[in-house]
């Protein structure tokens, strides 16, 4: 029996052992599955950048693809000196480390970028590889100079925009990415940057009660009862009745011989009724040469009149302020209200860097007879057509990363930063969602983020202005810009001055 017995343990543990064996094999292979399995998502799918995101669209690695291909590029990338460039240069490292590619972020003012841009394109030196396109300024003018990104983004071996074209917001697609029609990808939504308004939540909300009893209506601006008429009389107001250790002013405009004159007054000229075209998709795709001048005399008078107005209350030495002055005066306490880029938001909430932190209020623009009227100023990301064949494959792995939703949502989430990107997916998460009812009910501790509910309110069809998109239209905003400027600063009568306008647009037809 003992004999039997020490069989059956011996034939048991022999089971057991090729059981145990088995199991393991098995366990090999689940893992070595999983790992393949693990290797296909870090090859084929996700890219090294960031971990995979469950919210967000991901950049994808086609099969095969090799992040350092292009490794020893250098790419120059001359750009607008705001939020976006400013956090991308800092964040490119990332870039760089994973792909071998360098790239030079030059930020500088507006119109010297402008200039570059256009000087590279005429002389076709291809200078800088990586293209700031403004929709206004660029891709009107040399659409026929960038590189057709649809042959990066429609090769399967190479990665394409992460969640495609049509996470992008439609209109901001149609302005910064396409021109006449949507044959050619010119461009990838990069900024958004549009106009909003800014006052003095503080000065309003402690001189409310005694502004109603004086004058019998709500100055809180946002509703369409705040009227450009009523701007004025606010601010003529706040001059006459607030201590200057309070407020100094209560509004300054941005008049200067510079495209921020053109912004400020179109803002009130749309609100009026006024355009400057009515060609088919004038203010979207965009037409080569416009063939209806909509502008109306009135409208255009009206327009003018109030701008006028509105400069003859304000700030005196605003008459020679661009945006960057009329931002400089308001976080420094000097000015009650202005209309400015919605960028600046992260300025004046930093108490490092503003005398208004946490005072301030924003809103959708005041209303003219028609609407409120924001101007948006977004742009894109092109590649110069006339780099060499290794650099554009290289930029357009950096437009990859860059326009992802991952990066934008750096700038939109930074403590400088806050500008909301061009992305349907980032407006949709959950944390952007929290962030917008957090500020509604006053509960929110991201004081740079406190500005989007009045940005989206801005971003609404019934409110964006969206420019007109011609080839010619610097021709246009240099009648504009020179007219109004002379108007303002030589106190001429508005009906002259709008005629000066219609014939001098009419000409350039």
């Amino acid at each position: 029996m003992i004999i039997i017995s020490n069989k059956i343990i011996y034939i048991f543990i022999v089971i057991m052992a090729v059981m145990m064996l088995c199991l393991t094999t098995y366990s090999e292979n689940i893992i070595m599955a999983k790992s393949k399995d693990d290797e296909l998502i870090s090859n084929k799918i996700k890219a090294p950048f960031y971990p995979w995101d469950n919210e967000l669209p991901n950049i994808e690695t086609p099969e095969g693809f090799q992040w350092r291909e292009f490794q020893g590029t250098t790419l120059n990338f001359v750009v607008e000196n705001n939020i976006n460039a400013n956090i991308l240069s800092r964040e490119c490292r990332n870039f760089t480390e994973k792909t071998g590619i360098r790239v030079n972020i030059r930020p500088m003012d507006y119109s010297t970028m402008i200039n570059k841009i256009n000087n590279d394109f005429i002389s076709e030196r291809g200078k800088f590889q990586l293209v700031y396109v403004d929709p206004y300024q660029t891709l009107n003018r040399f659409h026929n100079n960038l590189e057709d990104l649809n042959l990066y983004n429609n090769d399967p071996r190479m990665p394409h925009i992460p969640g495609g074209m049509e996470d992008f917001f439609d209109d901001q697609v149609n302005i910064l990415s396409y021109f006449g029609d949507k044959t050619k990808l010119c461009a990838i939504p990069f900024d958004t940057t549009t106009m909003i308004f800014f006052y003095r939540k503080d000065i309003f909300e402690k001189y409310r009660e005694q502004f109603m009893a004086e004058n019998g209506f709500d100055w809180t601006p946002g509703q369409n009862t705040f009227t450009w008429e009523r701007y004025c009389i606010v601010s003529k107001w706040i001059d006459e009745n607030v201590p200057d250790e309070e407020v100094k002013y209560g509004s300054a405009q941005m008049a200067q011989l510079h495209n921020s004159v053109y912004c400020d007054f179109s803002n009130v000229l749309e609100s009026y009724g006024g355009d400057y075209f009515d060609d088919p998709h004038v203010n979207t795709l965009g037409v080569e040469k416009p063939k209806m001048v909509s502008v109306k005399n009135h409208n255009l008078e009206d327009g003018l009149s109030m701008y006028k107005q509105m400069v003859e209350v304000g700030a005196p030495d605003s008459i020679n302020w661009n945006w960057t002055d009329t931002a400089e005066a308001f976080k420094n306490g000097e000015i009650a209200m202005m209309a400015n880029w919605d960028e600046n938001g992260a300025v004046v909430e930093n108490p490092n860097l503003s005398k208004v932190a946490g005072k301030v209020g924003y809103s959708i623009l005041p209303y003219g007879n028609v609407r409120s009227a924001n101007i948006y100023g977004g742009a894109g990301i092109g590649i110069n057509s006339n780099a060499s064949e290794i650099e554009k494959k290289a930029a357009w792995l950096f437009i990859v990363w860059a326009t992802a939703p991952q990066t934008q949502s750096m700038v939109l989430w930074e403590p400088e930063g806050g500008s909301m990107p061009p992305r349907k997916s980032v407006y949709n998460s959950k944390d952007v969602q929290d962030i917008i009812e957090n500020v509604k009910s006053n509960t929110n501790e991201i004081s740079n983020l406190n500005h989007l509910p009045a940005l989206l309110e801005v971003w609404k069809e019934d409110n964006v202005y969206f420019r007109s998109k011609i080839s010619n239209f610097y021709f246009v905003e240099q009648i504009i810009i020179n007219n109004v400027r002379d108007m303002v600063k030589n106190d001429l009568d508005p009906k002259v001055v709008a005629e000066k306008i219609l014939k001098e647009l009419s000409l350039l037809q």
